[in-house]
């Protein structure tokens, strides 16, 4: 096992090709430097592996020994932490038992029983930096809290924000002059919303677009979930996420889905826990200031990209896959509806205290009857300030008595 192979910054003066920064990518790099194993997790295909290269590029930027820096990917074959570590001396003639080295390990739950193995050598020698990440989140993140509880943090990567796609896309200056370039950046929105993975950015071929989310589904629900849980019919996930892909923001009625799809209600609960173990869809629980309360009440759904919505579905209203993307990298757990079926979006939440009703509109004038929601909301929780998510280009403030509500721009929303 030749370990130059994966490692091709020991090459003399070799950089990894990937000069776009992402927004996660400093809170990434904040870490590399403290004791804690640093956990990736995410959907397939969001850019995991591309976060650690460019780690180690900034590894070698700040003056690491290249020879310190160890990245290995166990899709080919899978040596055990202490047989790789005894190749790395080996070859590097480092000793890794007393010297500071970095271990960037890829695609980490190809190798069996790597939790215990990786807490053996972080608990004996706080000179190994460890980074891990790979495709199937949901076995990584379950076998972490398993052994290596309190040893790791964990991150999430999720699909690009907008911002993150026009710097891909190399238009980042449209976003200086919103007004000048007001049509471009909504033309470039609804493209995004179609494409909101980095590989996507390039497919201007619809059918091509729409083959390749619907097969990172497919290989989640068919290949990354069988790896980790057994049920019987992984077809009913697949219908599950179709259902969820019609109706993006539904409230299901579990006993209604289970009539429709043939299966039992506990079945339904289980399916759909496994989906968003998976990171497939994102679960949203009718508020209430009793925590309890809100999980016992109706859930309201949404996938975890509005590309996967349109892969699967053909929307005519845009609408629905603005919020949808709302959801995709809101950091919420909540929304609202009352008996009357008046309805807020999204409810963010820290604490009991610091309570902000969101909502999504892409309308471009918003006028108080579009904020009568929220401001009910508002009104009967006592709240002073919320926001709207709108398709306007400045920021905006709609007040009413002691309440303040800020309007801001899709673009701006990260």
């Amino acid at each position: 096992m030749q370990l130059v192979k994966y490692n091709r910054h020991w090459e003399s003066g070799f950089t990894y090709p990937y000069p776009k920064i992402r927004n996660i990518f400093p809170s990434l790099m904040s870490f590399l430097n403290k004791r804690q194993i640093i956990e990736l997790s995410g959907l397939r295909r969001v850019g995991k592996s591309t976060l650690l290269f460019q780690m180690i590029n900034e590894l070698i930027k700040n003056r690491t020994n290249v020879f310190h820096i160890l990245y290995f990917a166990f899709d080919e074959v899978q040596p055990t932490i202490e047989g790789l570590l005894n190749t790395f001396a080996t070859q590097t003639d480092i000793n890794f038992k007393k010297e500071q080295i970095y271990l960037f390990l890829d695609e980490i739950q190809k190798l069996p029983n790597f939790q215990n193995q990786i807490k053996v050598y972080y608990d004996l020698y706080p000179n190994i930096k460890f980074v891990i990440s790979g495709s199937t989140s949901f076995y990584i993140r379950k076998k972490s809290q398993e052994s290596l509880a309190g040893r790791t943090v964990s991150f999430v990567v999720k699909p690009l924000s907008f911002d993150e796609y026009l710097l891909f896309r190399e238009k980042s200056d449209l976003l200086r002059k919103p007004k000048l370039y007001e049509q471009e950046i909504k033309n470039e929105f609804a493209v995004f919303l179609r494409s909101q993975f980095i590989e996507s950015i390039v497919m201007r071929d619809e059918a091509i677009r729409k083959e390749y989310f619907s097969s990172i589904i497919k290989k989640i629900i068919y290949e990354d979930l069988p790896s980790v849980v057994s049920f019987d019919n992984p077809s009913v996930l697949l219908r599950m996420v179709q259902y969820i892909a019609q109706q993006p923001g539904c409230i299901i009625n579990n006993l209604h889905l289970a009539q429709e799809l043939h299966i039992s209600n506990k079945t339904v609960a289980l399916y759909l826990s496994y989906l968003e173990d998976a990171l497939l869809i994102k679960k949203f629980y009718n508020f209430s200031r009793n925590l309890i309360t809100s999980e016992k009440r109706f859930k309201k759904y949404y996938l975890a990209s509005p590309s996967f919505s349109s892969a699967l579905v053909d929307f005519s209203h845009q609408g629905i896959l603005f919020e949808n993307y709302v959801a995709s990298i809101i950091r919420a757990h909540y929304f609202y509806r009352d008996v009357y079926q008046h309805e807020v979006d999204f409810i963010c939440t820290e604490g009991t205290e610091n309570i902000i009703p969101l909502e999504a509109k892409q309308t471009r004038d918003v006028t108080k009857q579009d904020a009568h929601n929220i401001l009910l909301f508002m009104n009967k929780f006592s709240i002073k300030k919320g926001v709207i998510i709108y398709g306007g280009v400045e920021k905006k403030t709609i007040k009413k008595e002691d309440k303040e509500i800020n309007l801001i721009p899709y673009f701006l929303f990260s």
